[in-house]
């Protein structure tokens, strides 16, 4: 995907980190309606969708929604990770209003960004820790997790590197897992294990990093050290990561 190619589909809003793109529908076809399951009061739907990751976005869309006057509709995840070991994703927004619509996808973009940040990956896997410190209703619906606690959610690839980063994070730090992520559980076959950990803020930010430390040096041992994604295609090559960065990305 080419940040610079200027799209005119009048249902585009824009694009992210890890080939993620961004779509609204104003008038939602009643046949899409049907098909998806959409309740018919639903006026228009955001859609975030991407090549690589899910937890990021989750994350991402999250935050937009927490200042939106928007809510989760729809969530899926695809076999689609390719050398990330990991899988892309669907998520589908209801909202009151296309102006609405819009706002929670930008922002739900511009988030993704950001947390795209806590993905390192190399040759090998991948290794991602995040925190926040307040979940929202997002998070909740998809992992469980309690409504305004800190929540974090650390995982790897290959599976069993996820299994020890996971380990080492819960004996770090009283922390209570939510959720967890296999391949034949929660993640469609995808050769990665992740958890979702709740706690305080403290607690959980130093389990998560004793986590991604852990995964990192697993990693590496496997080959080389891994890298921020925004650094990847410089570093690996341009086909180790699908990639797509808006030029004020830092």
């Amino acid at each position: 995907m080419n940040s610079d190619y200027i799209c005119s589909v009048s249902e585009y809003v824009g694009t992210a980190a890890a080939c993620t793109i961004g779509m609204v529908i104003a008038t939602v076809d009643p046949a899409i309606k049907l098909l998806l399951d959409i309740p018919e009061d639903v006026a228009a739907i955001g859609i975030v969708s991407s090549r690589t990751g899910t937890v990021a976005q989750a994350l991402a869309i999250d935050d937009a929604v927490k200042g939106c006057q928007a809510s989760l509709l729809r969530f899926e995840m695809s076999i689609d990770g390719g050398k990330q070991c990991g899988q892309g994703c669907l998520f589908v927004l209801a909202a009151d209003t296309v102006t609405d619509a819009r706002k929670v996808v930008e922002i739900s973009l511009e988030r993704t960004d950001y947390w795209m940040g806590c993905l390192y990956l190399n040759h090998v896997g991948h290794m991602e820790g995040h925190v926040t410190a307040h979940a929202g209703q997002v998070l909740h619906e998809i992992f469980g997790t309690p409504v305004g606690k800190a929540f974090g959610i650390i995982g790897a690839a290959p599976a069993g590197i996820g299994i020890v980063a996971v380990d080492k994070a819960m004996k770090a730090a009283p922390v209570d897992a939510v959720w967890y992520g296999s391949p034949s559980h929660n993640l469609l076959m995808m050769n990665e294990f992740s958890a979702g950990l709740c706690g305080d803020y403290e607690t959980v930010k130093k389990a998560i990093d004793v986590g991604k430390e852990t995964g990192c040096q697993l990693l590496n041992s496997c080959g080389m050290t891994p890298v921020p994604i925004k650094d990847a295609c410089q570093v690996c090559g341009a086909d180790t990561v699908k990639a797509s960065y808006r030029h004020n990305l830092k």
